[in-house]
């Protein structure tokens, strides 16, 4: 059978599953090659800002997509934080659903890439020779990232992927020319290439589940008791072994196996990184490294003995000792090769146990000072909506890409900043504040209270869900078949958070509840107020009925975006 009718089918299959892509008007197969790529190269992102971007059918100046990551976060506006140690990458793609990789489509992609780069462009001269809004907003932000960066003296590179469904890679000698020009910038700025034709595509679109090999320099001390589940492994690896365990067959480090925080992991106290990475670099500091740190902890849901004192773990995660494995791969780039000395203490440990391995993550990062947002994943209340949400076809990934992982996609699949954004928004009214400055929300306990909170009516995150997806899903319906100009489709494409914020309250001021008057609810909601006085509560039965009435949400849509423009 042919692969281009196997990608065919699971291009369809991508599209029967979540039909609100099907709203969107934007090429079908460039939101195909975005979603397969997404858990492999674009760090699992939300679908909204997947599908954020792809750069329109017209004025994109050749590029289909464009991502820009700060140590793997995604970037959206220009005052991210940067500093010396930040790593930026930003990501090019051109998808074709041609048969062949063309040397005129290759060229515009070039062309648009060096215009980007041509500071001296105004970017009003973009729009002059046609570029839309999306890639012009777009250019202006890795501009001033880029000269940030610069100013910092932060890591800053740049990768092209072209997608087609060729069935074989023949990639003309013209091709490569203007992949060697563009390498050769005169910015000096690194850039890296990949070709996918229709295998590498249907590639992406398989579950795999994932393993890795550790090596211990002698027979490790196996921990086992009868009678308790929990088993493992623990001893002494050769710190090279390490590093070249956790590298992918292109060398890339596989920063998700740290539970996603290498995001935060740049942001830690500069001087104890510093003191790692120099003193696995030191022939006197590798011989005393394993005594002078307190090494990994990985888990896995399955161990396999491969002799030789080497176990295969079975979907490994590093829970413990993030800040030590990116170090030591900091200083195995910079040396190309970790002193034979230098030795690591590990711990591998075996359980397929969701519960149990949340309770190992959380107790293993219990004693460090960063308290990232990634440890607000095993929270009990975080496993609490997960159950419940899960229940009504809602997969909450309070642990990162956990379901991407599994293949689930669309706007089924919710991250825990993406929720604590949809309930801020719903609950405190602060769609500006969850739209820009996220990180905030985690800040104080008070704060994170009001979002997420064991008393509160676990029917509000379902709620609040369930009300974003629909108007993610009818915005982009809107956008479809209504013409605007670029700066309106701009703020419609982009204001899910406000649309967000003004439909909920206006539904809630809507809803009567019987012996009360007509109240406008456009306050703050106090989540963990009691059932019998809780505005939300008392109007629940009548909010999702509504959810469900085509008729009146169009109407609240319609109203919303009036307030808007």
């Amino acid at each position: 059978m042919s692969l281009k009718i196997l990608l065919d089918d699971q291009i369809d299959k991508l599209f029967d599953d979540n039909p609100e892509l099907k709203s969107i008007k934007k090429n079908v197969f460039e939101i195909a090659v975005a979603s397969f790529a997404n858990l492999k190269y674009l760090y699992g992102l939300e679908i909204d800002d997947l599908i954020d971007g792809i750069m329109g059918q017209s004025g994109d100046e050749g590029i289909d997509h464009c991502y820009v990551f700060c140590n793997g976060m995604l970037v959206k506006d220009e005052n991210h934080p940067i500093n010396k140690e930040s790593s930026i990458k930003v990501k090019f793609f051109q998808a074709k659903k041609e048969t062949g990789f063309s040397t005129t489509g290759f060229k515009n992609l070039k062309e648009g890439i060096e215009e980007i780069f041509n500071l001296e462009l105004p970017l009003d001269k973009l729009r002059v020779i046609g570029a839309n809004q999306d890639i012009i907003e777009m250019a202006e932000l890795i501009r001033t990232i880029f000269r940030k960066s610069s100013r910092e003296r932060a890591s800053f590179s740049c990768e092209v992927y072209y997608a087609t469904i060729s069935t074989e890679l023949n990639i003309s000698a013209k091709i490569l020319h203007l992949q060697d020009e563009l390498k050769n910038n005169s910015l000096h700025i690194p850039f890296e290439f990949e070709y996918w034709g229709a295998q590498r595509l249907l590639d992406l679109t398989e579950k795999h589940e994932e393993a890795i090999e550790i090596k211990f320099s002698s027979q490790p001390l196996e921990i086992k008791e009868r009678g308790i589940e929990l088993s493992g492994y623990t001893g002494l690896v050769a710190g090279n072994d390490l590093i070249n365990s956790l590298l992918d067959e292109e060398n890339n480090f596989k920063s998700h196996l740290t539970e996603g925080n290498v995001r935060y992991f740049l942001g830690e106290d500069k001087k104890i990184n510093n003191s790692i990475i120099e003193t696995a670099k030191s022939q006197r500091g590798a011989e005393n490294f394993w005594a002078m740190n307190n090494g990994l902890t990985i888990i896995g849901d399955s161990i396999e003995p491969l002799g030789n004192n080497e176990y295969s773990i079975l979907n490994p995660q590093i829970v413990n000792g993030c800040q030590t494995v990116h170090c030591l791969h900091y200083a195995f780039n910079e040396i190309k090769r970790l002193p034979e000395t230098l030795k690591v203490f590990v711990k591998i440990v075996k359980t397929n146990k969701l519960d149990i391995q949340t309770d190992i993550i959380s107790a293993t990062n219990s004693q460090n000072q960063v308290k990232s947002i990634s440890l607000k994943a095993n929270d009990n209340i975080q496993r609490n909506i997960e159950k419940f949400l899960k229940d009504v076809g809602i997969y909450y990934e309070r642990r990162e890409n956990f379901y991407k992982r599994q293949g689930f996609t669309g706007n089924k699949v919710i991250g825990l900043l993406k929720m604590a954004q949809i309930v801020h928004t719903v609950i405190n009214k602060e769609s500006i504040i969850a739209m820009n400055d996220t990180s905030t929300l985690f800040e104080t306990q008070t704060k994170y209270d009001s979002i997420f909170n064991d008393s509160a009516d676990f029917d509000i995150y379902k709620y609040t869900t369930i009300l974003y997806q629909k108007i993610w899903t009818m915005k982009n319906s809107d956008l479809r078949v209504n013409t605007y100009t670029d700066s309106i489709r701009s703020l419609i494409s982009k204001g899910g958070l406000i649309f967000l914020h003004i439909v909920s309250s206006l539904m809630m001021s809507r809803v009567v509840v019987k012996d009360e008057e007509v109240q406008k609810l456009t306050s703050n909601l106090i989540i963990n107020t009691p059932t019998r006085n809780n505005p939300f509560s008392k109007r629940k039965v009548q909010l999702f009925e509504e959810l469900d009435n085509e008729t009146f949400f169009r109407c609240y849509l319609s109203r919303s975006k009036n307030n808007i423009l």
